[in-house]
């Protein structure tokens, strides 16, 4: 089976160009009329590639999108080391005040300025108070020791994606103004070139190709791969369509109704 096929696929290669050898023929000698269009439509062509990439330019909405993000996430993790930072502060304040209450309380205690007991008495129950709240002071304390450096890490490194994010949209858009002025000098001398290229073309043909290029969004043409499809949207030609266009005679797909441009490279 797999030896039928191949001596039928041999067949059809050795055969297909002597069939189509009177079209190649006639080909050598294709119209100015159509050679002037195709040369129109692939200054046309390339005008409608230039207003696309041009539309889709992207000015740096992903990468401020993401700017966006971090900086949300930033603010969140800014805000909760902020507040550990803070607390941690007021506490080691609290201690140094404790302390300093403390050092007073014990020099009037045993300098000789309190004698009497019941002031003796609530002196000592400060001194107590003001222990246990140092002692707790001193738990939190060990705690946000161990809570505040990763949180400041954590803040830290959003800023440096940040900062980072914003570098990558500052050179992104100084790729898109080069990619701008690229295109609009490669606009600008394709819409020189346009004037001459119409002029090549008999009014009735223009006339029809620009009105087919209207519909279908800017391009008028379109050619015939090698296994006689249309380039443009797939679709199969009939074998006469293909023999016209290769006879020079002016068709169009029966699908997307552009006007077909054959040429030797198809086969």
């Amino acid at each position: 089976m797999l030896c039928m096929v191949w001596v039928y696929e041999t067949t059809i290669r050795t055969l297909m160009p002597h069939f189509l050898q009177p079209f190649r023929r006639h080909n050598r000698a294709m119209s100015l009329q159509l050679r002037a269009l195709w040369k129109l439509h692939q200054i046309d062509a390339a005008i409608v590639d230039i207003r696309h990439k041009a539309s889709s330019m992207d000015p740096g909405r992903k990468i401020q999108a993401e700017i966006d993000r971090l900086t949300a996430v930033y603010e969140e993790l800014g805000a909760k080391a902020k507040a550990l930072n803070a607390e941690l502060t007021d506490l080691e304040t609290a201690q140094k005040g404790i302390e300093a209450k403390l050092k007073k309380i014990d020099a009037d205690l045993y300098g000789g300025k309190v004698v009497n007991p019941r002031e003796v008495e609530d002196l000592q129950h400060q001194i107590e108070t003001l222990k246990k709240q140092r002692a707790k002071n001193d738990e939190r304390i060990l705690e946000l020791w161990e809570l505040a450096p990763p949180a400041n890490k954590a803040a830290d490194e959003a800023k440096t994606h940040i900062e980072a994010k914003r570098q990558e949209l500052v050179e992104h858009q100084r790729k898109m103004l080069e990619l701008k002025k690229t295109l609009e000098a490669e606009f600008k001398e394709l819409n020189a070139k346009r004037p001459a290229a119409v002029q090549g073309v008999s009014a009735g043909l223009l006339a029809r190709y620009d009105a087919i290029r209207q519909k279908h969004g800017g391009i008028g043409m379109t050619t015939v791969d090698r296994k006689g499809n249309c380039t443009m949207c797939g679709t199969l030609l009939p074998k006469k369509t293909v023999e016209a266009a290769l006879e020079d005679k002016v068709v169009t797909c029966d699908e997307c109704h552009r006007i077909v441009y054959a040429t030797e490279g198809m086969i």
